[in-house]
């Protein structure tokens, strides 16, 4: 439930790229651990979530669980906390729990290597409350541009400014505390993009590092590295 939760804000819905339509279910390592990982993406932002390997997972087929049954998974773990099982076939997931049995078909194609998108050398990191943060993008919000969504923050070492306008030349700005190691810099993101990712961030902390205006910004909680969110610039 953890690892759906957190990341199937960012399936993609575009039919072209269908391997992008699902969440990527791998085993994995981090730092010597074996994790099950969860992957999802929609080209503009990523988010890749990870937990212990549950037992019986270690040879897993690398997998695309497509959208409906994400949903249907969700639901199905809405209720009562039971044990979950998965059956995994070459193109087909069984999943039961208690008297139900959900089967879906896999999506036949090859995921993208993510890792390369994950920024590795984010040299600049602001940190902050979440809640703050997220009430003054929410805020900005209501100004932006209703189609392009898009938030200019200006950082400095001990404030976040976000600036937003539309094409009524309305202008909506916020300034909120953050913590800020780095030069001064300004930088745009799709608003929605940022609301998302601080929704399913599980801490009071977040902390967000780029490398410049034009690098994808890599979003987690100051106190969990099992859940990692990139979100790339847009131009203002």
């Amino acid at each position: 439930k953890m690892l759906i939760d957190r990341t199937r804000f960012a399936i993609s819905t575009e039919e072209t790229r269908y391997y992008l339509n699902g969440i990527y279910l791998h085993a994995g390592q981090n730092n010597e651990v074996q994790v099950l990982r969860a992957v999802a993406t929609d080209g503009h932002r990523l988010a890749r979530v990870e937990m212990p390997l549950p037992e019986g997972a270690a040879a897993m087929p690398s997998v695309i669980v497509p959208r409906k049954a994400v949903v249907e998974m969700a639901r199905l773990l809405d209720e009562e906390d039971e044990t979950l099982s998965l059956q995994l076939g070459s193109n087909h997931l069984k999943v039961t729990k208690g008297g139900i049995t959900l089967t879906t078909k896999l999506v036949d194609g090859q995921f993208p290597d993510y890792e390369k998108v994950v920024p590795k050398d984010a040299s600049r990191v602001l940190s902050g409350d979440r809640d703050t943060l997220k009430q003054g993008f929410q805020r900005a919000s209501i100004l932006s541009n209703e189609k392009y969504r898009g938030v200019r923050l200006a950082i400095s070492p001990d404030s976040l400014m976000i600036q937003a306008n539309n094409p009524e030349q309305e202008e909506a700005e916020e300034t909120v505390p953050v913590q800020f190691s780095g030069d001064q810099l300004e930088i745009g993101f799709n608003v929605s993009y940022l609301l998302d990712v601080l929704s399913v961030i599980d801490s009071d902390q977040v902390q967000m590092s780029v490398s410049d205006a034009n690098s994808s910004a890599l979003l987690e909680a100051v106190d969990d590295n099992n859940a990692v969110y990139v979100v790339m610039p847009m131009r203002l």
